[in-house]
């Protein structure tokens, strides 16, 4: 992976959590950003369309932590980025499986906050150093969590590649689409997102099932 995408991971995190907040952490401008990187600039932009639809739903206040569309489209960027969606199958697929790591990512970015917090009420750091360690463990994190997912969904994609060589089917696409209009409508419901996450993934497994 290109280390200027890997860096700008990092910058992603920080613009999303921490510091900077210029909107480089939004869908469509990460999504830009990594076409021009990417020499795949008009793709990557109808993706980031899609994602930042999706994004603005779920809208960040306060100190709740929202599922990171950031990562979503960092992920699928990079990788469509690098060829590897030749089907609509394979988008689908992998939207499908990194809407569930989001969950996981959303986690790594409440451990920074938690650390960040004894680091604030244990009173040994001065303010200004704080802050600035606080922009570092959110690039940390950005460079971690955000190409490893990259790795693991190409991974993933080369692994189910069989599935793909079927050519046009509607019934798959169909099943997909409709697993992942449920799954994304889950979230309107009122109890605890794990479970909503639980579902989700049952969901999924019946529509392999299905398949």
């Amino acid at each position: 992976m290109s280390l200027l995408l890997v860096i700008y991971a990092g910058i992603i995190s920080v613009d999303r959590f921490a510091a900077f907040h210029m909107l480089f952490s939004r869908p469509l401008v990460i999504s830009t950003i990594v076409g021009l990187l990417t020499s795949n600039p008009v793709h990557l932009f109808y993706i980031g369309i899609m994602l930042e639809i999706f994004g603005l739903i779920d809208v960040q206040v306060g100190t709740r932590i929202t599922r990171e569309d950031s990562f979503l489209a960092y992920v699928l960027s990079v990788i469509a980025g690098m060829g590897y969606f030749t089907s609509v199958s394979k988008m689908l697929l992998l939207l499908l499986i990194m809407i569930i790591l989001m969950y996981l990512a959303g986690h790594t970015e409440r451990w920074v906050r938690n650390f960040n917090k004894y680091l604030f009420l244990k009173g040994t750091i001065p303010t200004g150093k704080l802050i600035f360690l606080g922009a570092c463990m959110a690039f940390l994190r950005g460079i971690i969590v955000y190409p490893a997912a990259v790795f693991l969904g190409i991974g993933i994609l080369d692994y189910f590649n069989g599935i793909f060589d079927y050519g046009l089917s509607f019934k798959i696409y169909t099943v997909f689409l409709s697993i992942f209009l449920s799954g994304y409508l889950l979230r309107f419901l009122s109890f605890r997102s794990i479970y909503k996450y639980i579902t989700f993934i049952f969901g999924l497994g019946l529509g392999w099932l299905l398949i």
